[in-house]
């Protein structure tokens, strides 16, 4: 049985935009056309809200910290007026770091894990286009959506940096490529990486330790963007409140994250 919260909790209450605060809007909002009934609506959501409650009810601080990192890297996207190779990978990023921070805050560790290689996938191929940006196979990625993954790009900027350029970052073994390999273990829902076996049940249902494995792996894989971000536009200036991100030992990666932070944006990566 569900219980409904109290009306002085604000997450009670849902929220409708009007249709003035849309950009492009044709007006007043239709009437609706054909209502969902009440047992299919709570067969759809009761389970994702009550993840949505605890996840709220224990980890305020973290889902705060996760928004501020999406805030800031819409600011650090660039110009729309004149955009670079990197701008629009950048911008779709952006979508998929929303899409982790509502994942996670509903249960749906394994999605938003997915979501993070989206990320990091775009922001390799965006950085490669700003270096390359008449290369054959990054312009026909760009005009007909033909394959051009990860794996290729970070091999062919390992060969065409040099060590003046940090081109250790993407070697085989190194940050990169074994981030994505951890990424892409949820993609495609491996043994060990699929919803049931982080749940342990059906679900969604709110698992602490998979919510802080997949927190952590969000601040590494923004961590890792930042660095190629900023080996793409060598004047790039890193958010402030996103400095955070090489401050603190955040786990796994630190080591290599603090290494390159320091090449790269000549300054110390501090140890909390």
């Amino acid at each position: 049985m569900t219980r409904k919260l109290p009306l002085t909790d604000f997450r009670a209450i849902r929220h409708q935009l009007e249709p003035d605060d849309f950009a492009i809007s044709d007006g007043d909002d239709i009437t609706p056309t054909d209502l969902i009934d009440e047992q299919t609506w709570a067969g759809i959501t009761h389970l994702t809200d009550d993840v949505a409650i605890r996840t709220s009810d224990h980890n305020g601080i973290r889902l705060k910290l996760l928004y501020s990192l999406w805030s800031d890297w819409i600011v650090a996207i660039g110009d729309p007026d004149h955009p670079d190779e990197l701008y629009n990978c950048m911008l779709d990023a952006a979508d998929a770091f929303q899409c982790v921070n509502f994942l996670l805050l509903h249960g749906y560790y394994r999605a938003a894990m997915a979501e993070l290689r989206v990320a990091l996938e775009l922001v390799m191929i965006g950085s490669y286009g700003n270096l390359k940006p008449t290369d054959a196979d990054y312009v026909t990625w760009k005009t007909s959506g033909s394959e051009l993954g990860f794996s290729r790009i970070r091999k062919r900027l390992h060969g065409m940096l040099t060590q003046e350029q940090y081109n250790w970052l993407f070697a085989d073994g190194e940050i990169l490529s074994s981030t994505f390999r951890q990424l892409c273990n949820f993609t495609h829902s491996r043994p060990d990486s699929s919803d049931g076996a982080l749940w342990e049940s059906n679900g969604p249902v709110y698992v602490h330790e998979v919510l802080m494995r997949t927190f952590f792996t969000a601040l590494s894989v923004y961590a890792i963007c930042y660095l190629l971000v900023r080996i793409a536009r060598p004047a790039f200036t890193l958010p402030e409140d996103s400095r955070i991100l090489f401050e603190e030992d955040w786990g796994p990666g630190r080591e290599a994250i603090a290494k390159a932070f320091e090449q790269l944006f000549k300054e110390r990566a501090s140890h909390g």
